[in-house]
């Protein structure tokens, strides 16, 4: 490796810890700013409702903080030790296996969190006479883990069948590798293809009856707020698909010569921090509710039934 390849490398990795960092750092103000408003709301209001948009909400921090978390400890620490030469090996490589499978699967749950959120949006635009389908438990008992557990689900062929992953060449970590196509086609499209497909679906649904949506209603105000949010989510999935170009592009480059450089793995999780720092930083955008409680002098109405 020539050292220009390393300074380069290095970078991706420090910009990388950075992003994470903020992401980490915004999301810890997140949740500490909502436990401050549900303890604020209980003891001057003395009533607190829960709805299905501040779950969502807090579904999609909690996924951005365990990510982030886990790509530093499992990626980015790792790796910049390996980069300044102060250690070369890994002595537990059945571990650290488990580790990259887990942060995968973290990967995948975030953008499927995100796809959740734009599920609530079409239901109630599309489907908005079925009531049981904005019912809060369906949400927090059914959906919320059937997603985590149809992630973890998903990958564990690649862990336990594909090998898929395995340690990196020349790198202090465990991910996917790429010389098998097909199994890395099917957990890009378990981690990220699938979802954003979904939200585009919705995106495209929720336009329709808009249009289609002549007279004036009460509810029409409600459904134009949920298109304006699914097209948001869908613009900040957009912009990740045109910053994974360069990874798809170092990758077909990399297949047609047979030989994966170290500079791929680093664009992709430089790729994967971005993402963590996009959606942390535009989450208040998404979801009002959110945006309610960042208020400094604001109490979020959590106590009222019209959920936005």
């Amino acid at each position: 490796m020539s050292n220009s390849t390393a300074i380069v490398d290095c970078t991706f990795n420090l910009i990388s810890l950075v992003l994470d960092t903020i992401a980490i750092f915004t999301c810890v103000i997140y949740i500490c700013a909502i436990v401050y408003r549900f303890i604020e709301i209980k003891y001057k209001h003395g009533q607190l409702r829960i709805d299905i948009p501040l779950i969502l909400t807090i579904n999609i921090i909690c996924s951005i903080l365990i990510k982030s978390t886990l790509q530093i400890i499992h990626v980015t620490v790792p790796t910049l030790i390996k980069d300044f030469q102060i250690m070369n090996n890994l002595q537990n490589v059945l571990c650290y296996r488990f580790r990259a499978y887990i942060l995968w699967s973290m990967v995948g749950v975030l953008y499927w969190s995100y796809s959740l959120l734009a599920f609530f949006r079409f239901t109630r635009v599309i489907y908005s006479t079925k009531l049981w389908l904005r019912r809060l438990s369906l949400y927090l008992y059914v959906l919320i883990p059937c997603q985590y557990i149809f992630v973890f689900i998903s990958l564990l062929p690649s862990l336990v069948i594909f090998n898929n992953i395995d340690l990196i060449l020349n790198e202090a970590y465990c991910g996917i590798v790429y010389s098998q196509f097909y199994a890395s086609v099917y957990e890009t499209a378990i981690t990220f293809s699938i979802p954003f497909s979904i939200v585009g679906i919705f995106y495209v649904c929720i336009f329709r009856k808009m249009r289609e949506t002549t007279a004036i209603r009460q509810a029409q105000e409600l459904d134009r707020r949920d298109y304006i949010v699914i097209r948001r989510m869908g613009l900040n999935m957009m912009l990740l698909s045109i910053l994974a170009i360069p990874f798809v592009t170092i990758y077909i480059k990399d297949k047609i010569q047979n030989h994966y450089e170290s500079i791929l793995y680093r664009v992709e999780w430089l790729s994967s921090s971005v993402g963590s720092g996009l959606f942390s930083v535009t989450l208040p955008f998404i979801t009002t509710r959110l945006r309610d409680i960042l208020k400094p002098n604001g109490i979020a109405p959590i106590n009222n039934q019209h959920m936005t």
